[in-house]
């Protein structure tokens, strides 16, 4: 192949891919404006640098135009603004306010590095469908609401120093950069359900007071939670989200899991799973133990179980019983030491109130008759503690006959399984 057939080819691969891109006619941009204002549609057309400046006081249709370097500068607009399929390069706002007292909405266009600070916008902002190149930023806007459906950002996307009053949607979107939310308040719900995001996804200082859905978002870097304020009905969704670097703290996500408030408790295990492995990638093995007691706790909810079945209540019960309250699922060891302390205190009283139930030589205090409450306690304390350490039998299965018999067996095994589960969630904490 010649260098001139090579250039050849290179120049057909630069040239836009729209067919018709060379019979748009040129409109002047005082014409467009006229024309604008006074509520005509414009179509397929190319302007440069017009300026929207002014009362506009019907709404706003441009169809498959080519804006370059458009300008806003002190309007209103009193009805909906639509761009559709439009390509608009260097937008930005150069001097407020800029009030849309309907909405602004650009439905499958191209934009080129826009820029929209200090804008207002009564209704909703929306980039459905669109393709943003370069650097999207947005800083101390007012937004009724923001739709972002489908949107592919090739860029950054900052939204900082935003109020957003209503829903702030954007699933399905995907972001090849990062999307950054600073210091930003959304009044509603937040949402990246479906959402792809190559690089970092910024949520710091910012103050949300609805839903926060990644349920089913991929997040390949990580995600900065930490700094998230939460209303008193703020809740969280990470269900089947693929995000293993989520920065969030456990005080954040207690109590707030969506689908653990609506009794989703299969939901909320796998969403406690997930950031069970979030934490242990970044080695906070704390929380990753808060993780996993949550993770348990929601298994044993979801577990089926009904009164026909009386063995699984009982299996409940036990679950509850001994691997929750007892060692926490093996995550708090300290719990087992309580526990234990809890039941030899209860089994010294029961003790002390049948010592007559034993067959005993001599008082721990020689000095008192058997009865006196001082020995009571005293043996009811050293029984309890050699029973719950080293079993029922010995001196204690030959001096005890009667009802004592069954608490002396009771202790004896409630012993033994919680020394293991200590030994086991001490293991563990020490191993990790």
């Amino acid at each position: 192949m010649t260098e001139s057939v090579v250039d050849d080819s290179l120049q057909t691969l630069a040239t836009p891919s729209r067919a018709d891109a060379a019979e748009y006619p040129s409109l002047s941009a005082e014409m467009a404006l006229e024309r604008l204002k006074a509520g005509q549609k414009l179509e397929r057309v190319r302007i440069s640098r017009l300026k929207f400046e002014g009362d506009f006081p019907k709404g706003i249709e441009l169809v498959h135009v080519e804006l370059d370097r458009p300008e806003f500068r002190k309007a209103t607009f009193h009805g909906p603004v639509v761009f559709s399929r439009c390509e608009v390069i260097g937008l930005s706002v150069h001097r407020t306010p800029v009030v849309f007292e309907q909405s602004l909405a650009f439905k499958s266009c191209t934009l080129r590095r826009p820029r929209l600070d200090g804008i207002e916008i009564r209704g909703a902002l929306t980039l459905d469908n669109s393709e943003i190149y370069g650097p999207l930023k947005i800083h101390h806007a007012t937004l009724g609401s923001t739709h972002a459906w489908e949107t592919k950002f090739r860029g950054w996307a900052e939204f900082k120093h935003c109020t957003i009053a209503g829903i702030a949607d954007f699933r399905s979107c995907h972001v090849e950069e990062g999307l950054v939310l600073n210091c930003s308040t959304f009044k509603g719900d937040l949402l990246f359900r479906g959402m792809t995001c190559a690089k970092k996804l910024d949520l710091t200082d910012t103050t949300c007071e609805g839903l926060i859905d990644l349920s089913k978002a991929k997040l390949h870097d990580y995600a900065y939670l930490e700094g998230v304020h939460c209303g008193p009905l703020t809740r969280f969704a990470f269900l089947n989200a693929v995000a293993d670097r989520l920065q969030i703290r456990p005080e954040q996500v207690s109590g707030r899991l969506m689908s653990e408030a609506e009794h989703r408790y299969g939901d909320a295990r796998h969403e406690y799973g997930l950031l069970k492995a979030s934490y242990q990638i970044q080695h906070r093995f704390d929380d990753e133990d808060w993780a996993l007691h949550q993770f348990k706790i929601n298994q044993r909810r979801g577990k089926p179980r009904s009164w026909a079945r009386p063995w699984s209540k009982l299996a409940q019960l036990c679950d509850l019983v001994f691997l929750d309250w007892g060692c926490g699922y093996g995550t708090k060891p300290n719990r087992a030491v309580t526990t234990a302390i809890i039941l030899m205190a209860l089994f010294a009283l029961i003790y002390a109130a049948g010592i007559n139930q034993f067959e005993i030589s001599s008082p721990p205090l020689d000095h008192l008759s058997k009865d006196h409450w001082q020995n009571r306690l005293l043996f009811g304390l050293l029984t309890t503690v050699s029973v719950f350490t080293a079993g029922f039998g010995g001196d204690q299965l030959q001096q005890a006959h009667g009802w004592i018999l069954l608490p002396l067996a009771c202790e004896a095994v409630l012993g033994t399984l919680l020394w293991g589960l200590f030994v086991v969630a001490f293991s563990r904490k020490v191993i990790r």
